[in-house]
C-alpha cells in the first residue's frame, strides 16, 4: 500500500480508537475534541507524506493533478464555510430571497468551463498576477496592482472562513468564538506549510468526501424522522406548507416563502435580486484561489473536465441546503408561543445558549416566547441540526468535522493564493530575482504565517462586532464583488479582445475596485443608506454589477485611446486560444 494511503488511513484508525477510549474517561466533550482535532491530524499526516521543497509543487502542484481529483479539490476549495455552514442558514432566514447565492455560484462554474478555465491553463503562468502581467504586455505595474487586488479579495474571503471555524470550535471546544478563530488559523497553517498546492490539493480531495458525507448525514437522519425518505430532495415540499401555516398563525410577516420580500445584502426588489445573482456568477469566474486550481492539472482538456467534476460535486451540496433550511425552520417554529421555561429547558437550546449564537428573550414579560424573541445565528443551522432533533450526540461532532474540513480547505487555498502572490509576484519578481528554490519556498512559508495571523485578527473582529459580520455568506459575497470588479473583466477582455492593452487593464482594475470597495464599506459596514436605482435599493452584492461595468468600460475606452500592444502580447493570446 502506498504511504500516501497508508499513513493517513492508519492515523484515522488511531483517531477513531482514541475517541472510543476517550468516551469512558471524558464523555462527550473529550470524544468530540478527539474527533475534531484528530481530523486535522489526519490531514496533516497526508500533507507531510506529500511534502516537497520544489517551487513548482508549491505553486502549481507540479501540473500533475488528474481532472477528477482537481474537481473534488476545487469543490472543497469552493465549498467553504459559507456553503457548509451558512448556505442552509441563509436560506432558512431569507427563504426565496437567498437563491441568488445558489444560482450565481453554480452558473458561474458553467461559464468558467467555457470562457476562462482552459485558457488559464494554456497560458503556462503560475499565478493570477503573472497572467495579468502577460496579458498587459509584460508590464510589471499590472502585476503589482493585481497582487493588491488578490489581497483585498482573498482577505475578505479568508475572514469569512475563519468566522466559520470559530463557530465550529466554540460549540465543541467550549471556548469563545473570538479565541477559536486563532485555533483555526494554526490548523490551516499546519498543512499549508508542507508543500503548497501539491499537498493541499490532495488534502482537499480527501476533505471534499469528508465534508459532503458529514453534510448529508444529519439531513438524511432528520428526513427519516419526518418521513421524507428515500429522496428528501423531491419530498420536502409539505414541510413548506407546515412552516407557512405556523408563520401565518403566529402573525409572522412576510412569510418565509414569499419572493422578493426581504432585503438581500442591503438591497430590495427584483433588480437587486437579479444583479446579485449575476455578480456572484461573474465573481466565481475571477476568484484567485479558484483560478489557481486550473494551473495544477495536466493539460487544457483536464482543466475543462475538472470544472465539470467540480460542478457535479458542488451541486450535491447545494441541492441539499434548501432541505436543511426547511427542516430547521420547522424545528425552530416548534418553540414559538411556548412558555419561556419550557424553551429554556429545551436540550438543544441549552447546548447553544453559552456560545451566544442562540438568544432567547422575553421582551414583553408575558412568559411566552414570541417568534421575534427567539433568534439564532444563521451559521448554526447545519451544525445544530442533530441537536434540534435530539439525535445521537456523536452526529454533531461528526458534522463539525465536515464543517471544519470545508472552512479549512478554503482557508488554505486563500492563504496559498496570497502567500504565493507575494513570493513569486513581488519577492521573486522584483526583490530577489536570483532567489533559490529553497529560499523562495521559505519565503512562502513565512508569508503564510503573517497572512494567517492577519486573517485571524480580521476574523476576531468579525465575530466580536455583530455590525461587521451578520453572517458568513455576506462576507463571502463581498469577495465575489471584488473579484467581479477586478479580475473577471480583465481576464475575459484579455482573452477575447486583442486590442486590450496594459493601460486599459490597470485602469479598469483600479476603477472597478474604486467603485466597489467604498460602497461595500459604506453600506455593508457603516450602515449608509444604499443607492436607489429604478425605485429599488441596490445592495452591496448587486452593486458589483456596476463596478464590473465600470472596469470593462474603462478598460475598453483607455485601450482605444492609447497605443496597442506589440506582437509579443498578440502571440501570447493566440497561444492561449490554440487548442491542445
Amino acid at each position: 500500500m502506498s504511504p500516501v494511503v497508508r499513513n493517513p488511513l492508519m492515523t484515522a484508525v488511531a483517531v477513531v480508537l482514541l475517541a472510543i477510549l476517550a468516551y469512558p474517561v471524558g464523555g462527550q466533550y473529550l470524544t468530540s475534541l478527539v474527533l475534531i482535532i484528530g481530523s486535522i491530524l489526519v490531514y496533516l499526516v497526508l500533507a507531510l507524506t506529500l511534502r516537497s521543497q520544489a517551487a513548482a509543487d508549491f505553486y502549481v502542484a507540479g501540473r500533475s493533478i488528474p481532472a477528477v481529483v482537481n474537481g473534488a479539490a476545487t469543490a472543497a476549495d469552493w465549498m467553504s464555510a459559507a456553503s457548509f455552514l451558512s448556505m442552509a442558514g441563509i436560506i432558512a432566514f431569507l427563504g426565496f430571497d437567498a437563491l441568488p447565492y445558489v444560482i450565481g455560484w453554480t452558473l458561474g462554474y458553467t461559464l468558467m468551463a467555457f470562457t476562462i478555465a482552459p485558457f488559464v491553463r494554456k497560458s503556462g503562468t503560475y499565478t493570477v498576477p503573472e497572467l495579468i502581467e502577460r496579458l498587459a504586455g509584460n508590464w510589471s505595474t499590472a502585476r503589482v496592482i493585481a497582487v493588491l487586488m488578490v489581497f483585498i479579495t482573498s482577505l475578505t474571503y479568508l475572514t469569512a472562513q475563519l468566522v466559520g471555524v470559530g463557530v465550529v470550535f466554540s460549540r465543541f471546544l467550549g471556548i469563545p468564538a473570538t479565541i477559536a478563530v486563532f485555533v483555526g488559523v494554526f490548523g490551516a497553517l499546519a498543512y499549508a506549510w508542507t508543500s503548497g498546492w501539491r499537498s493541499i490539493t490532495w488534502v482537499q480531495f480527501v476533505q471534499y468526501w469528508v465534508l459532503i458525507s458529514m453534510y448529508l448525514l444529519p439531513v438524511l437522519i432528520a428526513s427519516a424522522s419526518l418521513g421524507l425518505l428515500p429522496i428528501p430532495h423531491l419530498q420536502y415540499g409539505p414541510l413548506l406548507t407546515q412552516v407557512e401555516a405556523r408563520e401565518a398563525a403566529a402573525g409572522v410577516s412576510p412569510l418565509w416563502t414569499e419572493p422578493l420580500a426581504r432585503p438581500f445584502a442591503g438591497g430590495t426588489g427584483m433588480l437587486n435580486w437579479i444583479l446579485a445573482a449575476l455578480v456572484l456568477m461573474l465573481g466565481t469566474m475571477g476568484l484567485p484561489h479558484i483560478l489557481v486550481r486550473f494551473y495544477t492539472v495536466t493539460n487544457v482538456h483536464a482543466a475543462r473536465l475538472s470544472v465539470g467534476w467540480a460542478l457535479l460535486f458542488i451541486g450535491l451540496l447545494y441541492t441539499t441546503a434548501s432541505i436543511y433550511a426547511a427542516i430547521a425552520r420547522l424545528s425552530i417554529s416548534n418553540l414559538w408561543n411556548k412558555p419561556l421555561d419550557e424553551v429554556m429547558n429545551t436540550t438543544w437550546i441549552q447546548k447553544w445558549l453559552p456560545t451566544g449564537l442562540v438568544k432567547v428573550t422575553d421582551a414583553n414579560g408575558d412568559g411566552i416566547v414570541q417568534p421575534a424573541e427567539l433568534s439564532f445565528h444563521n451559521d448554526i443551522v447545519v451544525v445544530g441540526m442533530p441537536d434540534m432533533f435530539g439525535r445521537l450526540w456523536l452526529i454533531s461532532p461528526l458534522v463539525a468535522v465536515g464543517g471544519l474540513a470545508a472552512a479549512l480547505s478554503t482557508a488554505d487555498g486563500l492563504l496559498l493564493a496570497m502567500s504565493t502572490a507575494i513570493s513569486r509576484d513581488i519577492y521573486k519578481r522584483f526583490i530577489n530575482p536570483q532567489a533559490s528554490e529553497a529560499g523562495e519556498v521559505g519565503f512562502v512559508r513565512a508569508m503564510l504565517v503573517v497572512i494567517g495571523l492577519i486573517g485571524g485578527y480580521l476574523g476576531y473582529l468579525a465575530i466580536k462586532d455583530p455590525g461587521f459580520s451578520r453572517y458568513v455568506a455576506l462576507l463571502v459575497g463581498w469577495a465575489f464583488v471584488f473579484a467581479a470588479s477586478t479580475f473577471t473583466p480583465a481576464i475575459m477582455l484579455g482573452i477575447f479582445w486583442k486590442r486590450l492593452n496594459r493601460y486599459g487593464i490597470v485602469a479598469g482594475m483600479i476603477v472597478g475596485m474604486a467603485v466597489a470597495l467604498p460602497y461595500v464599506l459604506a453600506v455593508g459596514i457603516f450602515n449608509t443608506q444604499p443607492l436607489v436605482l429604478f425605485g429599488q435599493k441596490i445592495g452591496t452584492i448587486a452593486w458589483g454589477a456596476v463596478s464590473f461595468l465600470a472596469n470593462a468600460l474603462t478598460a475598453i475606452v483607455v485601450s482605444l485611446l492609447t497605443p496597442p500592444e506589440g506582437k509579443e502580447r498578440e502571440a501570447f493570446v493566440d497561444h492561449m486560444r490554440m487548442p491542445d
